[in-house]
């Protein structure tokens, strides 16, 4: 499975979750958060999204928790802002790299990578010190 609709994605990103501000106390409980599917070049993707903190304001964070299904590739591409990434369950690869339960990587503002997942799928959570406004290069 191939995610490229790049136009869906964050459009779709930019409109999900609970919406606050940094300067107040933030709480979400993950069990009970939306689980929305994130758009795909068809229609579904079969990736599903929890927007766990979305702050509005430019000096704000976001948590996302995303589930990959089995033997997804995300092509390569790239954020304006930087993020941290922790593997929950499954299996994540970054070229030669294997990524397991409580693995996890710092990527760079504007580092380009791919993403694929394991036959098991994976579950991962996305922190950025920033809104969910961020954009995403997609490279051919």
């Amino acid at each position: 499975m191939l995610l490229n609709n790049h136009e869906a994605v964050v459009a779709f990103r930019r409109s999900t979750g609970p919406s606050s501000d940094s300067s107040r106390w933030t709480y979400f409980r993950a069990d009970q958060a939306e689980a929305t599917e994130i758009p795909g070049p068809d229609g579904g993707s079969g990736n599903f999204l929890q927007a766990l903190v979305n702050h509005t304001d430019p000096n704000g964070y976001s948590l996302i928790s995303v589930r990959y299904p089995p033997n997804t590739k995300v092509p390569r591409h790239s954020h304006d802002t930087a993020q941290i990434v922790v593997v929950l369950e499954g299996e994540l690869r970054q070229g030669s790299r294997r990524l397991t339960t409580g693995c996890g990587y710092y990527t760079p503002a504007n580092a380009a990578y791919v993403v694929s997942t394991g036959g098991e799928g994976a579950h991962v959570l996305e922190f950025r010190h920033n809104p969910m406004t961020f954009s995403t290069d997609w490279q051919q």
